[in-house]
């Protein structure tokens, strides 16, 4: 079994159109940000079943027995598209690297969360330099759009806003209760936000609270653009201040051919839903991808809405390279475990990259060390190569795993971002959280932009100075 197999490198994988016996489901986009009753009605009057409107952004989710159905509705007045749903598929790795908190036995850092030490993604950041300055991320609303959360780990439990998180996978709950279910989203949550609690792990913004919204199954892995669709929105409404979303497809989406078409407009709606998060003030961070590729030289195809605004989406890179989005590259060491002064910041071996698209870069970890053989860290013996992926939360109720992925390290700029909203009063426009992440960010590689780095890594002790 190789490395990439064990870590967790989380991305989408395949993509495919929703196929059942029973009602296929359909994104309806209006030709304006607006989604009247009138215009349900005609929609419903061509054969559909509205299960969701979103006249915030113009969009319906329908469902519909019709083998035409699309056609019919794209021919309505108002109507710019119908398009069938895609369901995205995301490679679920075979093992994950674990290990259990020691309540009695803690490093000698001065933090009492036993396994502080153990991440250096939050010393690469200086984290513990914005805590030292009073700042927490108290007031500010996380959302995490992912595989839901295991509920009742200690480090998740004290900030999850119960009463604000949701589902949009049919059947599952956003609470994870099996121990075999997907703990990806519970792995981002807890860089994010992992309470101070002197237990195991801790988060960037450790007093943030947590909306959990489901969009992809912890029991499969699958997803679709309607989930996505709606939980931006949802947590938009729902006072989100960030929104982390570790997921890309791996691959790539159509962008040429049969089905191009349909991907598009799918594309477009999402688009619509992160300008209307921004609109908000809820700040979008993405992950950049696991591809290990160029962005700056993927084809890419041109999508126009409505009101005659273009932008030129690169589908492969879904959602690094929607507009208004934050993406971030993966950063990690190589061999941590035997200098744990060594080099924090050399891109991941699998991140994508390219000046166009990357935002900033962020602590994602890494498994490319060759060696197969144990170390011993703070009182952790686990295989070398894993000490330099990110240690966070895992399966309930006191659980810790280390994963590798821009799914990491998206969390980081998320966490930074919190700290920043939270300093400022727990609301701010998104152009100014950008403003100062960029002015605070450590300017790595070469002066300015660049294709590793995007604007910087990011600094949360300077981010708190703004």
């Amino acid at each position: 079994m190789s490395k990439l197999a064990r870590a967790i490198t989380v991305a989408l994988g395949t993509v495919v159109f929703s196929a059942s016996a029973q009602a296929a489901t359909f994104v309806v986009t209006a030709n304006s940000n607006a989604f009247d009753a009138q215009l349900a009605r005609k929609v419903e009057a061509a054969g559909g079943t509205i299960t969701a409107r979103l006249p915030q952004i113009g969009v319906a989710i329908v469902k519909s027995d019709y083998s035409d159905f699309g056609a019919r509705a794209s021919k309505i007045p108002g109507v710019r598209s119908a398009v069938q749903d895609l369901t995205v598929q995301f490679d679920v790795p075979e093992s994950e690297v674990n290990v259990e908190a020691d309540y009695a036995n803690p490093p000698n850092s001065g933090d009492n969360d036993p396994f502080f030490d153990l991440q250096w993604g939050h010393a690469a950041i200086d984290a513990a330099g914005a805590w030292n300055q009073g700042y927490r991320g108290a007031g500010v609303k996380v959302a995490v759009l992912d595989t839901g959360v295991f509920c009742q780990h200690v480090d998740i439990a004290p900030n999850l806003l119960a009463a604000d998180s949701t589902s949009f996978v049919p059947g599952e709950s956003y609470c994870n209760t099996v121990a075999s279910q997907n703990s990806h989203g519970t792995h981002t949550s807890g860089t994010i936000l992992a309470a101070d609690n002197g237990i195991g792990t801790i988060g960037v913004a450790p007093q943030a609270k947590l909306i959990a919204v489901k969009v992809l199954s912890a029991a499969t892995g699958g997803g679709s653009f309607e989930g996505i669709i709606q939980g931006i929105v949802y947590a938009a409404d729902k006072g989100a201040d960030v929104i982390n979303m570790s997921l890309g497809v791996r691959g790539g989406l159509q962008v040429n051919g049969k089905g191009a078409n349909q991907v598009s407009e799918l594309v477009n709606a999402t688009k619509r839903a992160v300008q209307y998060a921004r609109s908000q003030n809820a700040l979008v961070v993405v992950s950049a991808g696991n591809d290990g590729r160029d962005l700056d030289h993927d084809s890419g195809t041109k999508i126009c809405d409505s009101d005659g605004t273009c932008f030129v989406a690169n589908l492969k890179a879904f959602p690094a390279e929607l507009p208004g989005v934050l993406a971030v590259s993966a950063l990690g060491p190589m061999a941590w475990a035997y200098d744990l002064n060594t080099n924090l910041d050399r891109l991941a071996s699998y991140s994508n990259y390219g000046q166009s698209a990357i935002s900033f870069g962020a602590p994602g970890g890494d498994f490319a060390y060759e060696g197969n053989e144990n170390c011993t860290v703070k009182g952790v013996t686990i295989p070398c190569w894993a000490f330099d992926m990110v240690l966070s939360t895992t399966r309930s109720p006191g659980s810790y795993s280390w994963n590798a992925g821009t799914s990491m390290a998206a969390p980081h700029v998320s966490g930074v971002a919190a700290l920043i909203i939270g300093k400022h009063g727990g609301e701010m426009a998104p152009a100014e959280v950008e403003r100062i992440l960029r002015a605070s960010a450590d300017d790595l590689g070469k002066p300015g932009n660049d294709s590793t780095f995007g604007n910087g890594r990011v600094n949360a002790a300077r981010a708190v100075q703004y």
